[in-house]
């Protein structure tokens, strides 16, 4: 799949909420507990890196650190929120993918944006974008927020085998969560809705 094929579904209407669908948790907020706060959701974006290596396309994904109040521990991708010398929200992405994981941004190219995410328990409101570099980077990790940077090719993202879900707690509630199971790692909530839209538009293309 070239990067022109990727550019090309990206200026497509985006399924947005249909596609999220696929890859929300049920129930999607626990009532009474998320979703409740006293201000409006906070701005943020993310960065799905896409990267040539070994003729096909890999995405660093970072295991954040426990130290995040909301989404310690879990599989994401780079970003945060967004700061007030961000020009923007894609700015927001370019600068959190070069704290978080050192990439330049001068080397990134990005090629289009995918719909926003809303996450009740944090209150963020995401907006993801896709960019790619031409070649692997040297990473260089935060230490204070990245554990680890998994490097997933785009194409298990896109193999139904890899698809499962897990029950898992919030506030001692149980819900069940779809998402990516590749090899050790789970990739669920907020991220695999990101990567089931854009699967959605790939997988329409072909």
């Amino acid at each position: 799949m070239t990067i022109e094929t990727i550019q090309k579904v990206l200026t497509r209407e985006l399924p947005g909420a249909a596609a999220h669908a696929l890859m929300t948790p049920e129930p999607h907020y626990v009532k009474g507990v998320e979703g409740r706060h006293p201000h409006p959701p906070v701005d943020s974006a993310v960065l799905l890196l896409l990267i040539p290596y070994r003729k096909e396309w890999v995405i660093p994904f970072i295991q954040r650190t426990s130290v995040g109040k909301y989404h310690g521990g879990q599989i994401a991708l780079p970003g945060g929120k967004v700061e007030p010398e961000d020009v923007n929200a894609r700015g927001a992405a370019l600068r959190e993918c070069h704290e978080e994981i050192g990439v330049k941004t001068k080397d990134i190219t990005i090629i289009g944006s995918l719909s926003d995410v809303y996450i009740p328990l944090s209150n963020f409101n995401i907006t993801p974008f896709i960019g790619t570099i031409p070649k692997m980077p040297n990473f260089a990790l935060s230490k204070d927020e990245v554990e680890e940077v998994i490097l997933i090719p785009l194409n298990d993202l896109l193999d139904d085998k890899n698809k499962t879900s897990r029950l898992l707690y919030r506030h001692d509630q149980q819900i069940v969560a779809p998402g990516y199971k590749i090899g050790d790692h789970f990739i669920w909530g907020a991220t695999a809705m990101i990567i089931a839209e854009l699967e959605t538009l790939l997988k329409n293309e072909q």
